[in-house]
């Protein structure tokens, strides 16, 4: 490990980079770092909200933090917020995505923990719950299509399975994911297509064909988060597996604590791990 930063002793439930930013959501606010990591500076200290961020996402100079019961939006990286409520009750937003054609359709989405997803068309500025055929309400993992701007397609990872959208959210049908390893707390789909799911209990699946036919890859593990946007990592709470190879072949890395490892950020060769004692650090894998 070869940086580690103790911010406070809360939870890092979320990383997300835009640039040379690092921003680090906790239940104690959203954190942004200029210096690669080594200090951290809470953005979240002018709202006197006391707000509990639990998911983020970033883009440019726009970031998105999702709350209990709202999303907030900066425009600037984090100096200003603007707050959007969702419904009453309010819902537990737990995944965030965002266009890769951010630019020019102002599409977010908002994944919650019992009142399944969000959209946003205006940059962030209002939300509207598109849940039409989500037999599952209970979203765990957001995931776009690497070509959304042309195909409109996300996925989502829930309680119960994974369910598909080809029109960006406003319908969605059930994927022949297999049911006894649900649910899926994990999601990406690669450059190349690939969707890979990981699960509670039984590791990494992964399917070529659009979700049809899923194959298990890694066996076994409560898999808490993936990222496919170079190399292939997926975080467990006690090890990191990394696959240059679409998961053909592997490495691991396991970590010397007791402490379960909850978020992971790619930073090239490296990569940042959130932790449940408030640590972040950078390993190699």
């Amino acid at each position: 490990m070869t940086l580690q930063v103790n911010l406070t002793t809360d939870a890092v439930t979320g990383l997300a980079r835009s640039g040379a930013t690092l921003y680090a959501a906790r239940t104690s606010g959203l954190y942004r770092s200029v210096d690669g990591g080594a200090t951290w500076q809470n953005t979240f200290a002018k709202l006197d909200e006391g707000l509990a961020a639990t998911a983020v996402a970033a883009l440019d100079q726009t970031v998105f933090v999702g709350t209990k019961g709202a999303v907030l939006r900066s425009e600037d990286a984090g100096d200003t917020w603007h707050i959007s409520g969702l419904v009453t009750p309010p819902p537990l937003v737990v995944a965030l995505a965002v266009s890769p054609n951010f630019t020019e359709d102002g599409t977010v989405l908002a994944g919650t923990a019992e009142d399944g997803v969000f959209v946003s068309t205006d940059r962030g500025a209002s939300w509207v719950p598109w849940n039409f055929s989500l037999l599952d309400l209970n979203v765990y993992a957001l995931a776009l299509s690497p070509h959304y701007a042309q195909d409109h397609t996300v996925y989502v990872g829930t309680e119960s399975g994974i369910f598909r959208s080809s029109n960006g959210g406003r319908g969605w049908r059930e994927l022949l994911f297999p049911m006894d390893v649900a649910p899926v707390l994990a999601l990406g789909v690669s450059a190349n297509g690939t969707i890979y799911a990981g699960t509670e209990d039984h590791g990494l699946y992964a399917s070529t064909d659009g979700g049809a036919v899923w194959t298990q890859i890694k066996a076994s593990g409560s898999v808490q988060t993936l990222d496919v946007s170079a190399a292939l990592n997926v975080l467990l709470p006690d090890q990191l597996w990394h696959s240059t190879d679409g998961g053909q072949s592997w490495s691991e890395h396991h970590f010397a604590t007791t402490e379960s490892a909850l978020s992971l950020l790619p930073d090239g060769e490296n990569v940042f791990v959130g932790w449940s004692d408030g640590a972040i650090t950078r390993v190699t894998p």
